[in-house]
């Protein structure tokens, strides 16, 4: 089967400080960390540098690559990364996470 990329972009509410973002990297991190048994890299990311002005506010994006469907499948309903999702709730805005498969367009 092939890999599956994760995009993933994070919103942070008005007022979060930069130790409440720090903590949100560091415990994403340690998720990735603690299942590299099911990815092939990741996360890789960072904050947006582009001048076009087209970043919808979104505050950093990273990508994973995921072995498989079944090793995204995997993490998806893992407890560690459900913790992980409602231990940024309070801080986190909005959020888009977009998984593909590379070439698979769909047509």
């Amino acid at each position: 089967m092939a890999p599956i990329t994760r995009f993933a972009a994070f919103k942070y509410k008005p007022g979060t400080t930069n130790e409440q973002k720090r903590a949100s990297l560091d415990g994403l991190l340690k998720l990735y960390e603690e299942n590299a048994h099911l990815v092939n890299y990741g996360p890789r990311g960072g904050r947006n540098n582009n001048p076009e002005g087209f970043d919808k506010g979104f505050d950093v994006v990273f990508t994973v690559q995921f072995k498989d469907k079944t090793a995204r499948d995997e993490f998806i309903p893992d407890p560690k990364h459900v913790a992980y999702k409602m231990s940024i709730m309070d801080i986190v805005a909005d959020v888009i996470v977009y998984d593909f498969e590379e070439g698979d367009y769909g047509y």
